[in-house]
């Protein structure tokens, strides 16, 4: 195991109720020695049931606890020696505190690990003086007030000098003054090198403070990173009821509206946030200096692209013709990401479409003074964060410059398609099987295909099923749930924008890999729609929705 990592679970599972239900389900993760990592997801999760693996209060049913790289060891002398490595702190510290005095309470760990009274002594004094307990040392544990106790609790375990401390929701029913104590107590763990293990429900707090982030999800990690990571990932904090912090919601949004550049690093206070909004220029944010002679606005629809000329016109076309009919005032633009189907119509024929930078050089030539930024993309990917890039490098050069949101962003957005899709299959039978082709991609974003799979299963649509070509869920793991299904008939249609190459070879092509093939190898009828999401009307008015939505949002 490598040294650099100090806990390591591999497929535990712990139930409470004689594995009629598991409250850790498989799970599996590693710790790093000092790090700060907060642990985070809905209650009854399994965090607090993992911690109390950590310090031998449970042992999984299966699977193995490793410690510095060596498994738990459950005798006595192998408990004692684990709680000397990694302490604890419980929630509620009347289940940790059992001595008369507070001064008794704090000295009776470091007296068993067999120091000398005066090594002891001087040990707990510190603990004392750092953790500010010198006005009630000597006052009963049971007469403290709460955040007393907690300070108390954390001295218990800071005296033993562990590798590791876990806290679980240390901040809990405490006043600000104390909050701040317990905070400031963390700082000086981790500046020791502690590893700090916390589990909290305060995002505001996790995103400044933490290292890594673990999200838990029904006794499993649900996702693990750093915390823009997570908390950039709406998907994945909706499942866990968490929202995102709110500096980065309004550096975001900040973002989004031209007023600070995305290629700044993300802020993780407030304080941090002002300073860059200090440093803009008062006038920044809407224009250069420049004098508009009049306004004149226009929206660029930007999309991966296609060098299929048919559907083309069914999707790319049908979506910029309806938005420009829905706001004539509002010159229509076109921009296209992708570089490889740019240069093949270039080459085939001899046809050039603008990229995003190229659109903006455009429309500055154009005099156009607002832009509009709506995007094709179905989800917020590589795609759409290189799109936002690119524009707002122009926000110097125009009044404003705003941003539609891509299909799916919102959960509203997600609840929209599930319905939208079961219309465009109103004749699929209970016994037939409708799989959807995604793209997929490397972006965290992906997470949406697994989430919105899911999601037509929660709302009664078991036999719908969305996978990607190029990331999770792949045609394998949807293979294997079909089998499952044992259905009459399959129905292959594309989740894309455009039934392009994709469509018409990954998805409906004759190679053995192409998913009808696959499909048919395993006995299934499939029948192919080669249809884009784009020609679906309701998925055209979901993109004028947002294109309102933006407009809206500057007034």
């Amino acid at each position: 195991m490598n040294n650099d990592v100090i806990i390591k679970a591999d497929n535990l599972y712990f139930s409470y109720d004689d594995e009629k239900s598991h409250s850790l389900n498989g799970l599996s993760l590693e710790i790093r020695r000092g790090r700060k990592i907060a642990f985070m997801g809905a209650n009854g999760s399994g965090k607090s049931t993992f911690f109390l693996c950590c310090n031998g209060i449970h042992q999984p049913s299966s699977g193995t606890l490793y410690v510095d790289g060596e498994p738990v060891d459950y005798s006595r002398e192998g408990l004692l020696k684990l709680r000397q490595k990694i302490g604890i702190v419980f929630q509620d510290p009347d289940n940790q505190l059992f001595s008369a005095s507070v001064y008794q309470e704090i000295s009776f760990g470091v007296l068993n690990l067999g120091k000398s009274e005066e090594e002891a002594r001087q040990e707990v004094e510190r603990v004392i003086d750092e953790m500010e307990i010198t006005p009630f040392r000597d006052k009963p544990t049971h007469a403290l007030s709460g955040g007393q106790k907690k300070q108390v609790s954390i001295a218990d375990i800071l005296v033993m000098h562990p590798e590791v401390i876990i806290l679980d929701e240390p901040a809990a029913a405490l006043d600000p003054r104390h909050t701040v104590m317990v905070n400031e107590a963390v700082d000086r763990m981790t500046a020791q090198g502690i590893t700090v293990m916390m589990a909290t429900h305060d995002v505001n707090y996790a995103f400044e403070w933490a290292d890594e982030i673990m999200l838990f999800k029904d006794g499993q990690v649900l996702m693990h990173g750093a915390p823009v990571e997570v908390f950039s990932n709406l998907t994945a904090l909706a499942q866990t009821n968490l929202e995102q912090p709110v500096v980065l919601q309004l550096f975001d949004s900040l973002c989004k509206k031209g007023i600070l550049k995305p290629s700044l690093p993300v802020p993780v206070t407030l304080s941090q946030l002002e300073k860059y909004i200090e440093e803009v220029p008062v006038s920044a944010s809407v224009t250069t200096g420049r004098v508009f002679e009049e306004t004149r606005r226009a929206i660029l629809v930007v999309s991966f692209g296609t060098s299929y000329e048919e559907t083309r016109k069914v999707t790319i076309d049908a979506i910029e013709q309806e938005i420009g009919d829905a706001h004539p005032d509002y010159k229509i633009y076109r921009a296209w990401t992708s570089k490889m189907i740019l240069k093949k119509l270039k080459k085939r024929d001899n046809i050039h479409y603008d990229t995003v930078t190229e659109a903006f050089q455009r429309m500055r030539e154009d005099g156009i003074t607002d832009v509009v930024v709506q995007p094709t993309h179905v989800i917020n990917g590589i795609e759409n964060d290189l799109m936002t890039q690119e524009a707002l490098a122009f926000r110097n050069d125009f009044h404003s410059i705003l941003f539609g949101d891509p299909l799916l962003t919102t959960m509203e957005d997600n609840d929209y398609m599930i319905e939208a899709i079961r219309k465009e299959f109103p004749d699929l039978a209970d016994d037939e099987v409708l799989v959807l082709m995604g793209h997929g991609t490397t972006h965290y974003s992906n997470a949406i295909y697994a989430a919105l799979d899911y999601t037509f299963k929660d709302r009664g649509y078991p036999n719908i099923f969305l996978g990607t070509v190029e990331a999770y869920p792949s045609m394998e793991s949807l293979l294997h749930m079909i089998k499952e299904f044992q259905p009459r008939r399959v129905v292959l249609a594309p989740f894309m924008i455009v039934a392009g190459d994709h469509a018409q070879n990954d998805m409906a092509g004759d190679d053995p890999e192409s998913w009808r093939c696959q499909l048919e190898a395993a006995g299934f009828p499939v029948t192919c729609v080669l249809k884009g999401l784009g020609e679906y009307k309701s998925v055209r008015k979901l993109f004028l929705q947002h294109v309102d939505a933006a407009i809206k949002s500057e007034k």
